[in-house]
């Protein structure tokens, strides 16, 4: 398991951590405002299959009912820009509503999407956003 990238962020009041660690042909994505992190929501992303079409990525909820939209958002983005499956720990301890957390945070989660193209860090197959 090779560390992709680590950022925080103050996002409102909240401090949001991002983990993404690159495994053999998949990624592991955790995102906490707990810096200890923690499990939370697990949810699986597989890319899409079929070529040159517009297809989002499949999501499974393995386990949590919390934030469950934002974490089939989350994941259906990554898994799509690595092109890979993608499994997602979102552990949200203090946000009780997702709609004051998801605006700020999908946009962080395209500034660093944005740093790892720019660094050339993608999936196995070189391919970015």
């Amino acid at each position: 398991m090779k560390s992709l990238i680590e950022r925080s962020k103050q996002l409102d009041k909240t401090n949001i951590y991002v983990s993404i660690f690159r495994l053999h042909k998949s990624y592991l994505v955790l995102i906490s405002d707990q810096e200890s992190m923690g499990i939370g929501n697990v949810t699986l992303g597989i890319p899409p299959t079929i070529e040159n079409v517009k297809v989002s990525a499949a999501t499974h909820q393995l386990f949590g009912v919390q934030q469950r939209i934002l974490s089939n958002i989350i994941v259906e983005k990554l898994s799509s820009f690595f092109n890979a499956p993608v499994l997602l720990l979102l552990f949200l301890k203090s946000i009780s509503n997702d709609q004051e957390i998801i605006k700020p945070l999908i946009s962080f989660l395209k500034e660093i999407l944005n740093e790892i193209s720019q660094n050339g860090k993608t999936n196995d197959t070189g391919s970015g956003i």
